[in-house]
């Protein structure tokens, strides 16, 4: 080996390192003679399983990840720090079977950070998954069908997790099952984000309000099928004006307007009135606001509730009302003034960087047209209009779903 320049040993071993066969008969992540071992080849790691013809596009390694955990030469377990755990849980029913055996060998791993991708379509259990992963610090699940019956137990189970995402489905609002959560201790989380339907986030949010709650990253995602404010918020409110609100940094509330309800008349979704609005007052220490919603009128009364602070960042993200084509909305220019007005109050003072996103339909002109309203503003480069392309949240399946199904 000595003969050999190191830079012809890392491409073969960059070649190899995910080699099946050499995995499971050298490990070469581990050889003395690897002058830069390839631990950090596999500190983030992805899971898949499916039944047959289902998965298309991934490549089924749940097997092959198992026969390398009990190879005699295996050593990257302890290198896992990150898994996507995209198993199909109804291919692993009744437990014990596949997905014990993979929880069970991850065990071993230092593992800090999961995505759970859930396609159960009926009800299962997962809380018997905590014990084995006492180290995770950040814990996404994603429910593709129905969320799982005791997610909230789940999540509650991990003594050190500071990081939840929990993402339902935009499909499935109906079909979800979860065990009584409120004695359950969230106390150590300090970044929330979720997808939920109005009933489970509310009731989420009702739980959160009474524990120790040093929350510093909030960020919701709000399903809602009327024209006018955010949808049942009366937790969200009590939330946002409880002592603990004083911690929270950063906010994100997206409002999704969704169509389950077929039945509903048009007319009904533009003029219902309000639930509520919300109130930004004891939010003191927000540094970065993200909001998204088609109603000028919620985010308006929003932002005039903010208290004067050392808010930095704001982006806010107008987005088209669905249903215009039957019964068309209101909203005309007048709002846009009414926005503006609002942004010249003192608790803008501190701001460096201001990001205004608007529907597909916006041409350049009506960009550079939209910007002449903005007075004080529209020469300052800090704020940015641009046409919204449709962010997702993080380790939300939307998110990780283009990347998993090219192999990037």
């Amino acid at each position: 080996m000595d003969y050999i320049a190191q830079e012809l040993i890392d491409t073969i071993l960059d070649f190899l390192h995910d080699d099946i066969p050499s995995l499971l008969s050298s490990s070469l992540v581990a050889k003395k003679w690897v002058a830069a071992p390839r631990h950090h080849i596999f500190a983030c790691i992805t899971i898949n399983h499916f039944l047959p013809g289902f998965g298309l596009g991934l490549v089924d390694n749940a097997h092959l990840f198992l026969d390398i955990c009990n190879s005699p030469h295996c050593s990257i377990i302890w290198s896992i720090r990150s898994v996507v755990f995209n198993v199909d849980t109804e291919v692993s029913r009744p437990v014990p079977g596949l997905l014990v055996d993979i929880i069970e060998a991850l065990a071993c791993a230092p593992v800090e950070k999961m995505v759970f991708i859930d396609y159960a379509e009926e009800p299962v259990s997962l809380a018997w998954i905590a014990p084995h992963l006492p180290g995770l610090r950040e814990f996404s699940y994603n429910a593709l069908n129905r969320i799982v019956e005791d997610i909230f137990a789940l999540v509650s189970s991990f003594p050190a997790l500071r990081i939840l995402s929990i993402y339902s489905s935009y499909e499935h609002s109906t079909s979800v099952a979860t065990t009584p959560y409120r004695a359950f201790n969230f106390a150590h989380l300090h970044t929330l984000r979720a997808r939920l339907y109005p009933l489970q986030s509310e009731e989420l949010l009702s739980c959160l309000q009474s524990a120790p709650l040093r929350l510093e990253t909030l960020d919701l995602n709000l399903f809602h099928c009327y024209h006018n404010g955010w949808g049942p918020v009366s937790a969200l409110q009590a939330f946002l004006l409880a002592e603990n609100a004083v911690y929270l940094q950063n906010l994100t509330l997206r409002v999704t307007y969704e169509d389950n309800d077929e039945e509903l008349d048009d007319l009904v979704r533009l003029e219902r009135p309000s639930d509520g609005e919300l109130d930004f007052s004891a939010l003191t220490s927000l540094r970065t606001l993200h909001l998204t919603s088609h109603s000028t009128d919620s985010i308006c009364s929003a932002l005039a509730s903010l208290p004067p602070s050392a808010l930095r960042s704001f982006r806010y993200e107008w987005i088209h009302w669905i249903y215009y084509n039957e019964e068309p909305c209101p909203c005309n220019d007048s709002q846009v003034h009414q926005f503006v007005s609002v942004m010249q109050g003192p608790q803008f003072d501190a701001l460096t960087r201001l990001d205004i996103g608007v529907p597909d339909f916006f041409q350049d002109e009506g960009i550079l047209a939209l910007r002449e309203y903005f007075g004080k503003w529209k020469d300052d480069q800090r704020m940015q209009i641009e046409r919204s392309e449709g962010d997702f949240q993080v380790d939300s399946w939307e998110s990780l779903s283009d990347g998993m199904f090219t192999g990037a």
